[in-house]
């Protein structure tokens, strides 16, 4: 329900990563990328519950670890600006060769990319005050299986809206292909200016209560 109800949390905080990153890469998503995306950034919450069961403190909420997500968050955003001012043309790199498919999302037998892991990574350590709680729950039970339920609980109610920004950024990126892919490239940089506003923000806030 935490997961469910905070959705829309979910969106203002993952939605630069996650939105901008689909609507660089839609011409060929498939489905398994959208799993290996989701998948890993639930990897990742289940880690912070279960490593924090384990150490038998909130880890997740450490000086030291959130200025450590604060600077992976503005690693994130740049990397998104990068995507959209390739879109727009100002940086150019040679995409790798995609397959073109009759539909936005497909079944392939084509191996994962190695960036869609990557960026379902950073978008599962994106600083976020509905995580941290539900982390706190998540180690406070001191036993790492049921907090790893818990996680895996709590991420998965936050699939509906995430999947959803997923969706509408690969929908917006395939619709904006050819001479319209130059329109795509700012929306794709404000993402990433405003993850990287939020990684700055979130890391300045914890830079005080980091020990060293």
């Amino acid at each position: 329900m935490a997961g469910i109800l905070g959705s829309f949390h979910c969106i203002g905080m993952c939605g630069g990563i996650n939105g901008g990153y689909f609507i660089y890469a839609a011409r060929g998503t498939r489905l398994q990328s959208v799993l290996a995306f989701h998948g890993m950034r639930l990897a990742v919450y289940t880690l912070l519950g279960v490593s924090g069961a384990f150490v038998g403190q909130v880890i997740v909420q450490s000086g030291l670890i959130g200025k450590v997500q604060g600077l992976l968050m503005m690693l994130a955003g740049v990397l998104i600006v990068t995507l959209g001012l390739n879109l727009v043309g100002i940086l150019k790199w040679k995409k790798a060769e995609i397959m073109p498919t009759v539909s936005v999302l497909s079944l392939s037998r084509q191996s994962i990319r190695p960036s869609v892991l990557i960026a379902g990574l950073l978008n599962g350590l994106v600083p976020c005050s509905l995580v941290f709680s539900v982390a706190v729950k998540a180690a406070a039970t001191a036993d790492p299986i049921n907090a790893g339920l818990l996680m895996v609980s709590f991420g998965v109610g936050t699939l509906p809206s995430m999947m959803a920004v997923t969706l509408i950024g690969t929908s917006i990126g395939s619709y904006l292909q050819g001479g319209l892919t130059k329109v795509a490239g700012p929306l794709v940089v404000v993402l990433g200016l405003w993850t990287l506003y939020e990684g700055m923000i979130f890391y300045d806030v914890m830079r005080g209560l980091a020990n060293w």
